[in-house]
């Protein structure tokens, strides 16, 4: 099996071991010879993902002498090296679904061409995106295809702060670097996970997420679901029915979505983006403890065509308050001296987590959740209050 992965990251230990229990040899296929992950996979494939063509990743991947059963895949940027290595190899994942739904100017446009979403939209490059197509201000700019864990994300209140940005963004990412320019939402921003079964977008577990990082437009603080009763769940029931039309429409059968969205005060939604993967951080263990299944798991059976279908339409999630609390440092280096995770998990409230030990920060472009805790309590002020204490106790230094 193929363990796609791009920056080291894409769940690749998770994957690695959950192949291994159904008794595949996991390969992994990166970009970077000397890649963190090599030596949780059997065997390791580099190839250079920003120009390769697929015959030659091909090449590379016989020349390991390795006959791939499926292709996994959790990086939002691999979405179309993924769909096109399956196509190639004959196994689940192929879709040509999948490549619309990886380019969020492609998603836009779906969406606008069904009658499920009205915001204004544009997309360009970096380097020549002309702003005199902007009308009105905020507005958010953002990579159209090569995105994740909020990678060089940025609002603008006006055109001298649009211009900043595309500015500082083709310095990052280059001239040609695709961007999609939107009219900012305003509202609560919620996430809704869950598995398309025949077409149709089951919404298990939701996220209220009003408590994240603005400013950075980064998902620390602490998440809470489920999403309380009123115009936030209903919002969110509203945007699982648009993305199940959005599903049948382009004819993606199967698959795990993280969708984002944002609700206003009248009940109103709006899309923000869809993730052809389960969320990443604390997410999957939170999925785990109050759905019962592993979305991780449940991605590799999908890669292989093994999935239960008929199990995945009858999950539900209980009734569990949970909180996601992730931390990410404000400086480049590497962490260290961190608390250990055993005694984080000691906390009250604290039920699950993770510690990436020796984590390199190399750009604060995008989210660094090298730690990640899950709490439970059985009031949101109880949640606040464990919140509080994981943070208090929870320390780290950067070198």
């Amino acid at each position: 099996m193929l363990v796609l992965s791009k920056r080291s990251v894409g769940g690749v230990r998770h994957v690695a071991e959950l192949l291994r229990n159904l008794g595949r040899r996991p390969v992994l296929v990166s970009e970077n010879p000397d890649d963190i992950n090599r030596e949780a996979c059997d065997a390791h494939v580099v190839v250079e993902w920003d120009d390769a063509t697929v015959d030659e990743a091909v090449k590379a991947v016989e020349a390991a002498g390795v006959a791939p059963a499926g292709v996994v895949n959790l990086v939002d940027p691999l979405v179309r090296w993924q769909a096109r290595l399956a196509r190639h190899y004959g196994v689940p994942g192929g879709e040509h679904a999948r490549e619309v739904l990886v380019s969020k100017a492609g998603v836009r446009a779906e969406m606008r061409r069904l009658g499920l979403s009205s915001l204004w939209f544009d997309s360009g490059r970096a380097g020549t995106y002309d702003i005199s197509a902007v009308h009105s201000y905020p507005v958010v700019v953002k990579p159209c295809v090569d995105s994740g864990a909020s990678r060089l994300v940025r609002r603008a209140d006006s055109e001298e702060q649009l211009r900043r940005h595309l500015r500082d963004i083709a310095e990052a990412a280059g001239p040609d670097f695709e961007i999609i320019v939107e009219e900012h939402i305003d509202g609560v921003e919620i996430s809704i996970d869950g598995p398309v079964i025949d077409g149709e977008f089951r919404g298990l577990f939701c996220v209220d997420k009003s408590a994240r990082d603005e400013e950075r437009n980064h998902d620390t603080g602490m998440l809470l679901s489920p999403l309380s009763a009123g115009a936030v769940r209903a919002g969110a029931d509203a945007m699982t029915g648009r993305i199940s039309a959005l599903c049948t429409d382009l004819g993606l059968a199967r698959g795990w979505l993280h969708v984002e969205a944002r609700v206003a005060e009248d009940g109103s939604v709006e899309l923000i983006e869809i993730n052809p993967r389960v969320a990443g951080g604390v997410h999957p263990a939170a999925i785990r403890r109050t759905c019962g299944i592993d979305a991780v798991e449940q991605m590799v059976l999908m890669a292989l065509g093994d999935e239960d279908a008929d199990h995945l339409r009858t999950v539900t999630r209980n009734d569990e308050l949970v909180g996601l609390v992730h931390v990410e440092p404000r400086a480049a280096g590497t962490i260290v001296d961190a608390t250990p995770l055993e005694r984080m998990k000691r906390l009250p409230g604290v039920v699950d987590g993770y510690l990436w030990e020796g984590f390199r920060v190399s750009s604060l472009e995008h989210e660094n959740f090298f730690a990640a805790f899950l709490i439970s309590g059985d009031s949101e002020p109880a949640l606040h209050e464990a919140a509080a204490r994981v943070l208090s106790e929870f320390s780290f230094r950067v070198e």
